[in-house]
Parts: structure tokens; sequence; C-alpha cells
């Protein structure tokens, strides 16, 4: 069998966990039913959408009664435009059928003031907005005390009661370490370590990674960091991080969607082919591809 055969048959029910569609406040190939298609058409059970902006439940909800044969599931991302750290939003989410909720990302006090200067990608088109003016004041999660803040605790607990994944997003590496432990500790069982490749200032050791696994934390390694133009790190190196911490605490997603990049799912075709390359195992893909992504949002 060739490689082709092999990609074919690994993405053959797998779920993309993480997908930016448009429409959105940046610039993408294509919107939520055109990812939702093209998921289809190569073979693909399900994707889950992420937008900066905020809530995709609504959206999958509709979208799924418009495009057959795949499955579309959504989530909120805790940005400044639904309040930021907003238990309220929360809350409407879950009851809408949110499967993650995402820590601030464009928002994130580590995303503003440590990495982009702003809430916003250099590299990418932005739609403009009227209220530029306002400060770009970064989001925290802990307080002056590097505790976890109340509305933070208060987020976990619907997190929680609602049995759905908790995604760190773009916090600093000391946020990110207090959050895993609160949730730990407060029994949350789906924690995804957002794109653990995608801040120069995060150099997460494999060591580090492990202590997050011990946690009860999975690592996610997105297709995105591998492409032509937003090269992070090589398919050799997401392999040995792999290796490090164990493919059963991994998840692979594609992180895809925006311009001058492939389309979500065709990322994910390249992106496995990478790892096929460089030795990974197809039983171990599609564990990071398949058996994760049902736990992690609950599809038994």
């Amino acid at each position: 069998m060739n490689q082709t055969d092999i990609v074919n048959r690994i993405l053959t029910g797998s779920i993309d966990c993480h997908v930016h569609a448009g429409p959105g406040i940046f610039a993408r190939v294509g919107d939520a039913i055109d990812f939702a298609k093209q998921a289809r058409a190569y073979g693909i059970r399900g994707i889950v959408l992420k937008n900066h902006q905020g809530l995709t439940a609504d959206t999958a909800t509709l979208v799924n009664k418009m495009v057959s044969g795949v499955d579309i599931y959504g989530g909120l991302v805790l940005n400044r435009y639904v309040g930021g750290i907003n238990p309220y939003a929360v809350e409407i989410a879950v009851r809408l059928g949110a499967k993650i909720i995402w820590m601030p990302t464009q928002w994130a006090k580590h995303h503003i003031e440590d990495t982009f200067g702003a809430a916003q990608y250099k590299h990418m088109q932005q739609t403009k907005s009227k209220a530029e003016f306002l400060p770009m004041k970064g989001i925290g999660i802990l307080d002056e005390n590097g505790e976890i803040t109340l509305e933070t605790k208060q987020v976990l607990q619907i997190i929680k009661d609602a049995d759905v994944a908790l995604a760190t997003s773009h916090l600093t590496k000391e946020e990110i370490k207090t959050l895993v432990k609160e949730a730990q500790k407060m029994g949350i069982k789906k924690i995804i370590i957002t794109h653990i490749t995608f801040s120069e200032l995060w150099k997460w050791s494999i060591q580090e990674q492990k202590e997050l696994v011990d946690m009860g934390a999975t690592i996610e390694h997105v297709a995105l960091y591998c492409m032509e133009n937003r090269y992070l790190i090589s398919p050799k190196g997401v392999k040995e991080m792999i290796d490090g911490v164990g493919y059963k605490n991994v998840l692979i997603g594609s992180d895809c969607g925006q311009m001058r990049l492939p389309a979500p799912p065709e990322a994910l075709r390249r992106f496995v082919g990478m790892l096929l390359d460089e030795g990974m195992e197809e039983y171990k893909i599609h564990y990071m591809m398949k058996d994760n992504p049902i736990r992690l949002l609950g599809l038994g």
C-alpha cells in the first residue's frame, strides 16, 4: 500500500478539533459550510469550529442542518468580544452545545504584551474596527497574588459541570500551569494544551509537557506550524515531542483556515504525510486524530 492510501485511511473517520472558518474578524480561505463540505470530501468525520470573536456552537448547529455526511461542532473563545473571562457567556455556550471552551487567544495578555504587541496577527488580514482607539489591555487569569481569579474559577466550574473540554489558548506558561493545576483539582477531565509550539516564549520542554500530562492534560499539535508560510517547527521536531510525552497524550488538528495556506482538510493531509515520512506509525496517528478527539468531545 502506498503512502497516499495510508494517509487517506488515517483521514477517514478523523476529527479536526481546531478549524478557523469564516466569516470572522480575520480573512479566511473559506467559511464553515465550505470546510464542512471539504471535510466530507476527504472522509473526515467531523470538525470543531473556532472563531476568535467568540461563539461557534450556534453556527455548528446551522451547518449541520445544511451539510450532511459530516459532523460539525462548536465552542467559545473568551476574548473581549464576549466579555473576556465571562461565566455568563460560557453558561450560554454549553447550553447551545459548545464542546470546547478556549481561554483568550488574541486578547490574552501573553498575545498582546509578549508576542504580537496587539490583539491581532501581523501576518493576517483583519477587518477594520471603529473601536481600534480603545486600549488593548490583555486578559489575564491570575490575580496580583498569582492565584486563579474568581471569574476563571466560575468558568472552570461550568466546564466541569457540563463535562466539556477546556483549552488553554494563548495564555502565558505560568497561567497555563496554574490553570491546569486548578482544573485538575476541580476534577475537569478534558484539558487541551492548545498548539504547544505557538509561542517562542513558551518553549515547553518535554519534561514540562509531561508534567502537564500528569495533571490530565492532552498536548495539541497542529498542522499550521509545519506549513510553508508559517513554519515554526519541523515535522521531526513534532515527532520528537510526541514520542517524548506519548502519543496517547496528544491531539492532532489543523489550526488552519488562514489565507495563503491550505484549507484545513488539505493541511491535515499534508501533515499526516510529514509524520509518516518521519517514521510515525499509522496506529499512533490514528489514535491522535480519532480516539483522542472522540474522548475530548465526549462522543463515546
